[in-house]
């Protein structure tokens, strides 16, 4: 073989190592488009502590080239049971999701509070019994059991409490206001300052926020490896603190 040939074909060899080493893997994350101030959009701009939270883990992971899609959970929540997507935040943990669902390391913990008129959240001190008769909003997608726990969830199924759904926060305490609905169970951290009539009750569950990957191993080959650097990150930023850091900024700022 000519030198020359030779050599152009070993530089052409070494560039397109380079460039096959330096290529990243394209990912799409979808998150819950009405959940603020967890996970939510401004202007097509994904925002929240989750957000904030995986743009922070996602710099960390040079491998791959990650990008944040806010959706409607119950599409969400479709996509990766089907397959269509790789992950979907914040999934709470639910045995129920267990075969189509893979939860990673959990990222935060949040509590579920029941909301409604003073009036109304007057000598309610039981949770679900208190609340049995009445009709108790929930965003549109969100699991009875995981929200509001097994026992809420048992009372929904034999039909002693009765729940109704709406698309976002905002829309389930407009019904709230306009006594549609009872009561609405959501995170406790819920912005009401534009709800005058509507008062913050009791803490009802707490749950885990989590990373939730499909089961279809066959569609995505990298989600090994991207679910083992996610979780050692979410690890190690527990334990600095960054976490807890972006969540306490989130409480002091919002409106």
């Amino acid at each position: 073989m000519d030198k020359v040939v030779f050599r152009v074909l070993v530089l052409i060899i070494g560039v397109l190592s380079q460039n096959l080493a330096l290529a990243k893997e394209e990912v799409t994350i979808y998150g819950d488009k009405n959940y603020p101030p967890y996970s939510y959009e401004v202007n097509g701009i994904p925002k929240g502590i989750y957000v904030d939270v995986l743009n922070l883990a996602f710099s960390n992971m040079p491998d791959y080239d990650i990008t944040i899609q806010m959706i409607p959970w119950s599409r969400g929540i479709k996509y990766i049971e089907v397959g269509k997507g790789l992950a979907l935040f914040p999934p709470y943990y639910l045995e129920a999701r267990t075969p189509w669902m893979l939860f990673s390391e959990s990222i935060l913990k949040e509590n579920v509070a029941v909301f409604g008129k003073s009036e109304n959240l007057e000598d309610k001190t039981k949770w679900p019994e208190d609340f049995y008769g009445y009709k108790i909003g929930l965003t549109r997608g969100y699991n009875p059991f995981s929200m509001g726990g097994d026992n809420f969830g048992k009372a929904v199924k034999s039909e002693k409490i009765t729940i109704e759904e709406a698309n976002s926060n905002h829309e389930n305490l407009i019904k709230l206001e306009k006594g549609r609905i009872d009561f609405y169970i959501t995170d406790q951290l819920i912005d009401i300052k534009p709800y005058p009539l509507i008062k913050r009750g009791m803490i009802v569950n707490t749950n885990h926020g989590y990373l939730g990957f499909t089961q279809k191993n066959e569609v995505f080959k990298y989600k090994a490896d991207f679910i083992q650097q996610f979780n050692r990150i979410i690890i190690d930023l527990k334990q600095s603190g960054e976490i807890q850091k972006i969540v306490e900024h989130y409480v002091t700022t919002q409106p």
